[in-house]
């Protein structure tokens, strides 16, 4: 079932470059990110703790590389988009540990060791394996609808983080990061749009019922580094998710999602 790449990814080349200007335009201010100072009493425990594991986080996207070019196949612009991605989250690396330092709440030896000795590839192998829907999908098609449920999934937690993070310039500058993450929901999203205008009914049908499989099993990245649940990284990440936050994921997921349902029907009268 899976089609043969490369795929015609976009309808005009200029699509990767204006995201790609787009994100160098986000942070423009970005050696003014140094030496700074918070007062750490007015940040929630909470919220140190998740800046902190974030940070690691958004540094640790060199181990989820392997995993996204190897799923995109030999899709040149795919992989082009997974290196720009990851050198965009290394950004937020930049801008979220100066602002741990400021708080003195920085990453420590033990942290960046934790981290690089996660076995990720596999682990996420293993998982995506498990909850694909059809064993030929095209993984591509299942990295790109689990990339557009992850990073709109970091668009709530850094928002919500912004909203309880007690100081205004921190707030300031998480909300950017939000904005930023969700570009990067949207690439997806138009990437996968992109995709589909060359897959088969058949094909197309695949989308919800992984969509819905990824919702019901959904394991963030954090997930496939032992580090992170040894800190309890992920537990505080989804937390920021209760409520409210979680009600805004479901219906803006499952708004974007439920275009696709059509296809099943499409599929099954074919």
């Amino acid at each position: 079932m899976a089609i043969q790449p490369p795929y015609p990814s976009f309808e005009t080349p200029d699509v990767i470059d204006d995201f790609f200007v787009a994100g160098r335009n986000l942070w423009p201010d970005l050696a003014s990110f140094k030496n700074l100072k918070f007062d750490r009493e007015q940040v929630p425990a909470e919220i140190v703790r998740f800046l902190r594991s974030t940070t690691l986080n958004e540094h640790g996207v060199a181990h989820y590389l392997g995993s996204y070019f190897q799923n995109y196949q030999n899709d040149f612009k795919l992989r082009f988009w997974s290196a720009m991605w990851t050198a965009e989250e290394y950004t937020h690396y930049i801008i979220l540990r100066r602002i741990c330092q400021g708080l003195d709440a920085d990453l420590t030896e033990k942290d960046f060791h934790g981290l690089e000795m996660g076995d990720y590839f596999q682990n996420m192998k293993a998982y995506l394996d498990r909850i694909k829907v059809d064993p030929s999908i095209d993984m591509r098609m299942l990295q790109l609808i689990y990339g557009v449920l992850q990073e709109y999934g970091a668009v709530i937690a850094y928002t919500a983080a912004a909203e309880q993070c007690g100081i205004p310039e921190i707030a300031a500058i998480l909300k950017r990061v939000a904005k930023d993450e969700m570009r990067h929901c949207r690439f997806n999203q138009v990437a996968l749009e992109a995709m589909l205008e060359h897959c088969s009914e058949g094909e197309k049908a695949l989308v919800w019922p992984q969509f819905r499989a990824i919702w019901g099993d959904l394991e963030m990245p954090t997930e496939h580094i032992g580090y992170f649940a040894e800190i309890g990284a992920t537990d505080l990440y989804t937390s920021l998710w209760d409520g409210e936050k979680k009600s805004k994921i479901v219906l803006y997921l499952s708004r974007y999602f439920s275009k696709y349902r059509q296809y099943m029907n499409n599929s099954a009268s074919a």
